[in-house]
């Protein structure tokens, strides 16, 4: 991977939905050679997924996270297991981890009762297999840093949220750029039976009004020889939040950190 790689990667991180043309151009290269570059990419699968990031807060939803310990699991379980998550209809992030946790996931909920019952329907299934569970609130303060990597500085524009009344075709375009972000104008045209003005025009109402904040990619980090860990941290004090805060902006090794409150195991997920 090369530089010109390296440049398509951080346009993309930011946008993933940024025109070809437009693209190539700021790379300095064709609009054929950075169609074959991001071909590439994806058959190398270091660009595993072009996704659309969504306030699901205006969908009247709240996220939370879970770590998992496992006890005595066979390798046949935990895979019945992870293809319960991959399946299950709330759950949007799915990761195995090394260390104290075997597990993380991300779910989606509309209430606590919700919520409650999703933990306990995963008990209730699995419950000779699991030791420990541990759901995790989101975070309450979060920044975001994902072209590090690249040695770059560019960060996500933050849009100013405005009052949308969402219908059931803005739902069935936020369901399809959801997975995938690239997806053309005609193509969502054809299979939501609108023109392709008319949702180019509810796509942009959508970022105006703050319900698609940005578009962006999934990348295999071990392919750029990169190994990811998260540190929790427990705070004594809050005196030297600011301190901390500057110096976790200014690591080019941190690519986020969230902020916790009311977390009694830690303060800060890194």
């Amino acid at each position: 991977m090369d530089k010109k790689d390296q440049k398509i990667l951080t346009e993309l991180t930011l946008n993933s939905r940024i025109p070809i043309n437009k693209l190539a151009k700021k790379v300095g290269i064709s609009r054929e050679v950075a169609t074959y570059r991001i071909n590439r990419l994806m058959q190398e699968k270091i660009i595993l997924e072009f996704y659309t990031i969504i306030d699901i807060q205006r969908l009247d939803f709240s996220k939370a996270g879970c770590l998992i310990q496992f006890k005595g699991i066979s390798k046949e379980k935990e895979k019945e297991f992870l293809d319960y998550l991959v399946k299950h209809e709330f759950v949007t992030y799915l990761g195995l981890l090394t260390g104290k946790w075997n597990l993380a996931f991300d779910k989606v909920y509309k209430d606590k009762e919700q919520l409650t019952l999703i933990i306990k329907e995963l008990e209730n299934k699995f419950a000779r297999f699991l030791d420990k569970i541990l759901v995790i609130s989101s975070g309450f303060e979060e920044e975001n840093f994902p072209t590090k990597i690249f040695d770059s500085k560019k960060e996500f524009e933050i849009k100013e949220t405005k009052e949308i009344n969402l219908d059931k075709t803005d739902l069935k375009i936020l369901k399809e750029i959801s997975i995938n972000s690239r997806i053309e104008y005609k193509e969502l045209a054809d299979k939501i039976k609108l023109s392709a003005n008319a949702i180019k025009y509810r796509i942009k109402n959508l970022e105006k009004c703050g319900v698609i904040l940005g578009y962006t990619i999934s990348i295999d980090f071990k392919k750029l020889q990169y190994e990811m860990y998260n540190i929790q941290i427990k705070k004594t004090s809050s005196k030297n939040d600011e301190e901390i805060k500057r110096f976790l902006r200014n690591n080019k090794n941190v690519i986020y950190f969230y902020e916790h409150l009311g977390n009694e195991n830690w303060d800060l997920d890194i």
